[in-house]
């Protein structure tokens, strides 16, 4: 009998009665830190040795989709950040609460930026990222929660559509120099899955909305010797799609990427690199939106899970190594359970992680979902918190710099991950297909 160990576990099914479509709203708010006014260390490098940036190259963002039925509703909040905290989380439900927002129904996901602010306020987070002044977090929050309230303000009926297709050449497995003669001698390919995905939103005359774009890769065209805010090549993807769309939002969700970097940018210097790459993967994500067919969806489902975590460990290298000294503060930071989430939209599920999954855990964690009932499945990384590197058991023993340096819970985390989204996946599923049939 399988255990679903939690510290708290909510779920709530909304279902249109009778409705033609649920309610969808969009908005845009402008996150970027005042670098001039604060110390604002730069996430994302550690060579950057906790370094304020020294400028702002383009602004970052956070774009939000609020969905309503009746008075339930749910919020996907994507910013243009390295990864969230509990803390900016807190602060946003806070703040709309009175809209009926809470930890459950609010989902905040990171593209992974490594250009944007530092704000972790562990001593562990900031001997690696740098420290920096609290005041630059709360206006943050204020914008965010601003936009959520100006996106249920625009909410009308809407129609949703889904879309995929690979897209060769734009990303690629980084960890195959690790071990190679090991990964040859057991027959391993590099874990890759290039598949961009997009939801597109109507108004319920056939105008689009807003476009959510999944893909994933590292933002990290740009390296530790860039010291200005930028939100790296989603920034570019997103500027390029609402230009090709003009009245639209356009917002970008990451995947399973932790051992997954960009590909084939070109330009003269690495800020053109950015504009090249997410250019050309906006026009991908163009060209399958204008193939989406929307249709009005009759119900939308959320479920909120903590489960405990398995133990902190870290790996013999790492052991080894300056982390070694870190344990006390690793000790004092990580924590000891995290947020899974799944929001659905109709037979899709957005299952949240708050880490940086591989490939394989990313697959396995669609899996899982899909056993469930769901024959969408997009797997968000870097959601609500970040608790390191999602990696199998494979992958472990391989080590390198995301097992060795970024990896805290064991070998065994991936796949304990992978099943916990399961299991709230199929409690959604479950309750969704109850609600259904007493609707019908």
């Amino acid at each position: 009998m399988t255990t679903f160990k939690l510290i708290c576990c909510a779920i709530v099914l909304t279902c249109a009665m009778g409705a033609e479509a649920i309610d969808v709203g969009a908005a845009t708010c402008d996150i970027t830190p005042d670098v001039h006014k604060y110390k604002v260390p730069m996430a994302g490098y550690g060579a950057r040795q906790g370094k304020p940036a020294t400028g702002i190259h383009d602004r970052i963002h956070a774009k939000i989709l609020v969905f309503i039925d009746g008075q339930r509703r749910m919020a996907l909040v994507t910013t243009d950040l390295r990864s969230n905290t509990p803390e900016i989380k807190d602060q946003v439900v806070e703040k709309t609460k009175d809209l009926g927002f809470r930890r459950d129904n609010v989902m905040i996901s990171a593209s992974h930026s490594h250009d944007g602010p530092s704000f972790f306020p562990e001593p562990f987070w900031q001997f690696q990222f740098g420290k920096y002044d609290p005041a630059i977090v709360p206006p943050m929050t204020d914008a965010i929660a601003n936009a959520i309230k100006e996106a249920v303000k625009s909410a009308a009926p809407a129609k949703i559509g889904f879309g995929q297709k690979k897209v060769e050449g734009f990303t690629h497995n980084r960890r195959w120099g690790y071990d190679t003669e090991a990964r040859k001698k057991a027959g391993e390919k590099p874990a890759v899955n290039p598949v961009l995905s997009v939801l597109r939103v109507d108004d319920m005359n056939g105008k689009m909305k807003a476009l959510l774009v999944h893909f994933a890769t590292h933002p990290t065209i740009l390296g530790a010797d860039n010291m200005e805010i930028s939100a790296e090549w989603p920034g570019a993807m997103k500027d390029a799609l609402e230009a090709t769309f003009p009245g639209i939002v356009a917002l970008y969700v990451n995947g399973a990427e932790g051992d997954q970097s960009p590909a084939g940018a070109k330009g003269k210097d690495d800020f053109a690199k950015v504009k090249d790459f997410g250019t050309r993967l906006a026009a991908q994500a163009a060209s399958l939106a204008k193939t989406i067919k929307a249709q009005s969806v009759p119900f939308m489902a959320y479920t909120w899970a903590k489960p405990e975590l398995p133990h902190l460990e870290f790996s013999e290298a790492a052991r080894k190594g300056p982390y070694r000294s870190l344990l006390p503060l690793a000790q004092d930071a990580l924590p000891r359970s995290a947020e899974i989430q799944v929001f659905a939209i109709g037979d899709l599920a957005l299952v949240g992680l708050p880490g940086e999954p591989i490939c394989d855990v990313g697959l396995a964690t669609a899996a899982a979902a899909r056993k469930a009932g769901f024959d969408k499945v997009l797997v968000l990384g870097l959601t609500n918190d970040y608790i390191g590197y999602i990696v199998n058991k494979k992958e472990y023993a391989h080590g390198g710099y995301e097992v060795d340096e970024r990896s805290y819970y064991g070998p065994g985390l991936g796949t304990f991950i992978a099943k916990e989204a399961g299991l709230a996946a199929a409690q959604v599923r479950e309750t969704e297909e109850r609600i259904s049939q007493q609707a019908n």
